[in-house]
């Protein structure tokens, strides 16, 4: 067996009503002045950032940011630690989906380096801890409450960031079945399969062990046991709970073991077209095993926790893409680029973007190159495997 590190920095608190604990958890970290970092949607479309306030009401100083948009932007990181710094600011609570969690890992960055959130692109950027931060999820997918990157769009060059060290990933993850049932079905569906695209890639990954492949497992067996049935009971705050938990361990799963090329094309067509991450991971995710087959058999692993028993490796992995196509189908979502969209005139850019993107630096077949991608692109422009 290879060696390997596994590592998760993150406490993690999950269950109906939990969101009651945060401010016990900032008594705990000697946080005293926490900025809330969010969006304009759930700030004023829901109740969520009021229980926080009721919850830290009278016991803690609290300033709230919601300028946060769909994709995270640098000028927003910029401007978010701008004003949190000049209000003496001492820890970070982010509320929303990836965006907002991913907004204030850049703030907790600059918290340590100052400066332009630009300047910092890279790995293992940081010296050591920065300042607590807080993560609180309203969508089960990103996986971003445990990992430990960042992805952020650069809008003056038209491409995605990515930000990896293991000291921003969060201090505290509270997992609050009760603040996902707001999300409407189009999302829940896109995160969830954002979190099974973080489950198997983390398996197909160069970087693979054993403790990430044992929470892909079992993130997978709850994703196609929970998903569908969430759409269906939205208000279910068991199946909505199953969910936050699967999500959180694809993000801790692929923080060690790393993705692919899925997330690789996902982000770059995400910069140019503005699809949503997790609908951008669905839309290449069958295409992206088919692609990798070849010179992975560990689709065999992943097949087996759908339920698919092939002792075939290469027609476990066939059957699998099979399956995930059905599977996307019945949750109503897209199932090819053209769907979308997306351009074939386009696919020289994409691939461009997609192989200067880290995530592929861990795929298991080698595609740094732009005929690799484009393989991709053809398959899941026409929707063939």
């Amino acid at each position: 067996m290879k060696g390997f590190i596994f590592n998760l920095r993150t406490k993690i608190i999950t269950g109906p009503g939990t969101i009651q604990e945060i401010s016990t958890e900032l008594d705990r970290l000697k946080a005293k002045r926490p900025i809330i970092i969010t969006d304009k949607i759930i700030r004023e479309k829901t109740d969520i950032v009021t229980k926080i306030e009721e919850a830290l009401r009278g016991k803690k100083d609290y300033l709230v940011f919601d300028e946060v948009k769909p994709d995270s932007e640098c000028s927003i990181v910029n401007k978010a630690y701008q004003v949190g710094s000049e209000w003496e600011a001492d820890s970070v609570i982010s509320v929303g989906g990836g965006s907002s969690i991913d907004t204030a890992k850049g703030v907790c960055i600059l918290f340590q380096k100052k400066g332009d959130i630009r300047e910092h692109q890279g790995v293992y950027i940081l010296s050591g801890p920065t300042v607590p931060h807080i993560a609180i999820p309203t969508t089960a997918g990103t996986g971003s409450e445990v990992s430990h990157v960042a992805v952020i769009k650069d809008e003056q060059a038209g491409r995605k960031l990515v930000f990896a060290d293991h000291f921003i990933m969060p201090t505290v993850s509270i997992l609050d079945p009760t603040l996902t049932t707001s999300m409407p079905p189009s999302i829940t569906a896109h995160t969830g399969m954002d979190a099974l695209t973080h489950c198997i890639e983390a398996i197909h990954s160069t970087e693979n062990n054993p403790v990430s492949d044992a929470l892909a497992i079992h993130g997978i067996k709850l994703i196609k046991e929970n998903l569908p049935k969430v759409l269906n009971e939205p208000n279910n705050l068991q199946f909505r709970q199953n969910m936050q938990v699967a999500a959180m361990m694809g993000g801790a799963a692929f923080t060690n073991a790393q993705v692919g090329v899925v997330h690789a094309i996902a982000h770059s067509i995400g910069a140019l077209y503005g699809i949503p991450h997790g609908l951008a991971n669905s839309l290449i995710l069958p295409y992206g095993i088919k692609f990798n087959l070849p010179e992975c058999p560990r689709y065999k692993i992943a097949a087996e926790a759908w339920g698919i028993y092939e002792e075939n490796p290469k027609k476990a992995g066939d059957k699998l893409a099979e399956e995930l196509l059905k599977f996307i189908e019945s949750l109503g979502l897209p199932k090819t680029l053209k769907d979308v969209g997306v351009k074939r005139e386009d696919f020289d850019k994409i691939a461009e973007l997609s192989i200067g993107d880290p995530s592929i630096i861990s795929n298991p077949r080698f595609a740094i190159y732009p005929e690799a991608i484009k393989e991709i692109l053809e398959m899941a422009y026409d929707g063939k495997i």
